[in-house]
């Protein structure tokens, strides 16, 4: 993380006042993290006493209800304390040695060093793996001949989590693979498939790769549109897969009442119809997504994926829902007789209930959330459109132009998402996705970035 401010190995602990002047300008996330930093790294060292919320504020330029979330925040991490006379007072970096992260931050050497496409993160952002495999080495059935779909250890760590009774479950490498073997158990070959828009990046290349044809269903604020999801039906759609977060969608997650609206129109138009959920933050996640599982029991399959925040080499999905299209999905995979390795599915359990853990990831949740909120604020000063779903893991902004638009991006050495992997149909005026979680914690680099996606989006847009 790049930190702009005094180096604790190069100066005794600052006095408040010098270090406040500083901040000004700087977003609520932004000033949440170089606290965060200071604190981390000496900066503002233990017993130090901060400036009033009053005073941080006008610093800053931020309204107060920003730095009151912000002391709750630090509190929260265990890195001050409040008092409501004895004002607020630097505890010192969180004690103990926590769970290691896999890296380092990586070194920003331009913009073709970012991906900004995958909305993968860098390794200093994952926990290191090294003690949960350990551990699953240990595990007494580690070995054995016996296959299992899905460990004692993953089963309990994942089930009371679960937004719905799952009739059965199974583990599945990557998130791609897993979706495409959930649809394949689902639906006859070469039928009809309706995917929320826009999808997971990967999902609709995927489906038609293996034969189907696949229908968009648009989506607003609330979720996937019910008029939508009717005409799929109407036109032979048996399965429906969508976003119940919204990760990737153009506004947010599906909300209690699109949910309720969504299971009248299955009801109604296509009682044997399968849905498909895909939740690809996992502990990520801002809030538990919610789920069709309920109100349609015996006909959704949700599958989860980890990789974002363990990693890709962990690869290993949780399938659970529907007996017919679960057993289906074992099946597929190499005829029954392929199952993932225990050794990835305990230390995936591991990973999920050990508190240490949770506390980096969540520390990672937040990153992306600032990294998002600091892109989109940039974008604001230039008057781009943009839309940021939950776990800001994407900004997206308009551009009319699309294939103008990633031309210019691309000569910059910025690679994006073409929405032909996102939408069954491009929308025009076109939506650019930015995937964030890589983005340098630096203002002046996000500053940098929204002044080049900005003139691409413009030119794209005068172009037009």
């Amino acid at each position: 993380m790049t930190i702009t401010g005094p180096d604790p190995r190069d100066a005794p602990p600052a006095e408040p006042a010098e270090l406040f002047a500083s901040v000004r300008g700087l977003s609520g996330p932004a000033l949440a993290e170089r606290l965060t930093a200071w604190i981390e790294e000496g900066v503002l060292a233990p017993g130090t006493r901060l400036p009033t919320i009053e005073e941080v504020a006008t610093a800053a330029g931020l309204g107060r209800s920003t730095v009151a979330g912000i002391w709750s925040l630090l509190v929260d991490r265990g890195l001050v304390r409040t008092r409501r006379r004895g004002g607020t007072t630097v505890l010192g970096p969180v004690s103990g040695p926590g769970w290691p992260r896999a890296g380092e931050p990586p070194e920003f050497t331009g913009w073709s060093s970012v991906d900004l496409a995958s909305a993968h993160p860098t390794t200093d952002r994952l926990p290191d793996l090294l003690d949960a495999f350990a551990r699953s080495l240990r595990e007494p059935q580690t070995n054995s001949l016996h296959r299992e779909a899905i460990t004692p250890a993953l089963l309990e760590a994942v089930r009371h989590d679960w937004p719905f009774d799952a009739a059965e479950w199974v583990t599945v490498s990557g998130a791609g693979e897993a979706t495409l073997l959930t649809a394949e158990a689902a639906t006859a070959p070469g039928g009809l498939i309706a995917v929320q828009e826009p999808a997971v990046s990967g999902t609709i290349g995927n489906l038609r790769s293996v034969g189907f044809e696949v229908v968009g269903v648009a989506s607003d604020a609330s979720g996937p549109l019910p008029d939508a999801l009717e005409r799929a039906l109407a036109a032979g759609v048996r399965t429906f897969v969508y976003q119940p977060g919204g990760e990737f969608s153009l506004a947010g997650g599906v909300t209690p009442g699109r949910l309720a609206e969504l299971a009248d129109v299955l009801r109604a138009h296509a009682p044997d119809a399968w849905v498909l959920e895909e939740d690809v933050l996992g502990p990520l996640a801002p809030a538990l997504p919610l789920s069709l599982g309920e109100l349609l029991p015996g006909r959704v399959v949700r599958v989860t994926s980890f990789c974002r925040a363990f990693g890709l080499d962990l690869r290993t999905t949780v399938v659970g829902g529907a007996r017919d299209v679960v057993l289906g999905v074992r099946r597929l995979r190499s005829h029954g007789i392929l199952a993932q390795s225990r050794i990835l599915q305990n230390a995936l359990a591991h990973l999920l209930t050990t508190p240490s853990v949770g506390e980096l990831v969540a520390d990672s949740a937040r990153w992306y959330a600032a990294r998002a909120a600091d892109l989109e604020a940039a974008l604001a000063v230039h008057d781009v459109p943009t839309s940021t779903p939950p776990g800001g893991l994407v900004v997206w902004l308009r551009a009319e132009n699309e294939d103008e638009a990633l031309a210019e991006l691309g000569a910059r050495g910025i690679v994006l998402t073409p929405s032909s992997r996102t939408f069954v149909t491009p929308p025009r005026p076109a939506w650019l996705r930015v995937a964030t979680p890589q983005l340098p914690a630096s203002p002046e680099r996000v500053a940098e970035l929204a002044d080049v996606l900005a003139s691409a989006a413009r030119g794209a847009l005068l172009a037009g």
